[in-house]
């Protein structure tokens, strides 16, 4: 069964590969297919996964840091949503945005998941994945019948 962190990765994959298309074409329909990935990806991490990590002692700094990095995108993503793909400075909102994700990417996978490999056990996120993508199926029906 897949962990927490096989599920994070593949859908971080995912959203590079969506910011290297939005830095190629500059089209908001690729930037709706980001905010469509990251938006439910940042609450199920904030909702099941970070708050598990929280007890911690030793990891409370780097998913105090991760919250940061989370809030900073979400403001990103929310300025982008009003803006037009003509407007000046659309192409240096979307690489703003990406490198805001791909920082927090790479400090997530190898600082945080590194670290709570080491102090949670495979059950403990073998669950935590289940509940993730129970939120998240949810998360995405309710988003098809709106």
């Amino acid at each position: 069964m897949d962990t927490i962190y096989d599920i994070l990765k593949v859908e971080h994959d995912q959203v590079s590969d969506l910011l290297q298309q939005a830095s190629r074409d500059g089209l908001k329909v690729t930037f709706f297919k980001i905010k469509l990935k990251a938006d439910p990806h940042m609450m199920g991490e904030e909702k099941f996964f970070y708050p598990v990590l929280e007890e911690i002692e030793d990891l409370r700094e780097l998913v105090s840091h991760a919250y940061e990095k989370h809030n900073e995108a979400k403001t990103l993503i929310f300025e982008m949503e009003g803006m037009d793909e003509r407007n000046e400075n659309w192409t240096a909102k979307i690489s703003e945005l990406k490198q805001s994700i791909e920082r927090h990417i790479e400090e997530e996978e190898s600082e945080l998941f590194e670290k709570a490999r080491n102090v949670l056990s495979q059950e403990r996120a073998e669950e935590i994945a289940q509940q993730y993508i129970e939120f998240k199926r949810s998360y995405m029906n309710r988003i098809e019948t709106t």
